[in-house]
């Protein structure tokens, strides 16, 4: 197995490991036995859990990233379009049955002290979220797109925690219907 290879199956072991049990109840050592390398080889491509961790987070908001800009590529219409069509792709992923949470709340659930690098890692990844809503409020032309951004991403945030509280909630539909007023009434 090349050098690649060997770090994208520790990182695929930790994210199975850390999706099943939480970051926190899962030791190095688990991490290790379960990915059948050594020490040495794991250190060598994580140099700590909270590397590994932030790695697993990076992986985590990666993937929703690919997944949301698949979504939207090929969207038609007016800009404002692409905004809905992301409100209907935040309901669709936050409902999907093997939902595990926005990977900014996880990483602060777990690390809620405020210096610890995973929490601080966590707030990168929550602002990468704002600026990429933002981005879209703006190109749909509403005149505080930050504002909108912040009111949309709200709502899904407390989608998201809803959904793992109460699975089946539809809680993120909900969180849809009231986004998409507010870009409606916001677009005008």
């Amino acid at each position: 197995m090349s050098a690649a290879e060997i770090k994208a199956k520790i990182l695929g072991v930790a994210t199975s490991l850390f999706e099943a049990k939480g970051i926190n109840a899962c030791a190095v050592d688990m991490i290790i036995n379960a990915s059948g390398v050594a020490r040495a080889t794991m250190y060598r491509h994580f140099p700590s859990k909270d590397t590994l961790i932030m790695a697993f987070l990076r992986s985590k908001a990666d993937a929703f990233y690919e997944w949301l800009n698949r979504g939207l590529r090929n969207q038609k219409g007016k800009p404002a379009d692409k905004l809905i069509a992301l409100c209907i792709l935040m309901e669709e992923w936050i409902g999907t049955p093997n939902f595990k949470g926005l990977p900014f709340h996880i990483g602060t659930i777990e690390f809620p002290e405020p210096d610890h690098p995973v929490n601080q890692f966590s707030i990168t990844l929550a602002k990468e979220l704002q600026e990429y809503f933002s981005a879209l409020a703006k190109e749909a032309g509403a005149p505080d797109p930050a504002g909108l951004s912040q009111q949309i991403i709200m709502l899904f945030e407390g989608a998201a925690l809803v959904e793992r509280v109460a699975p089946g909630s539809n809680a993120a539909a909900k969180a849809k219907d009231a986004a998409l007023l507010i870009i409606r009434g916001t677009l005008k």
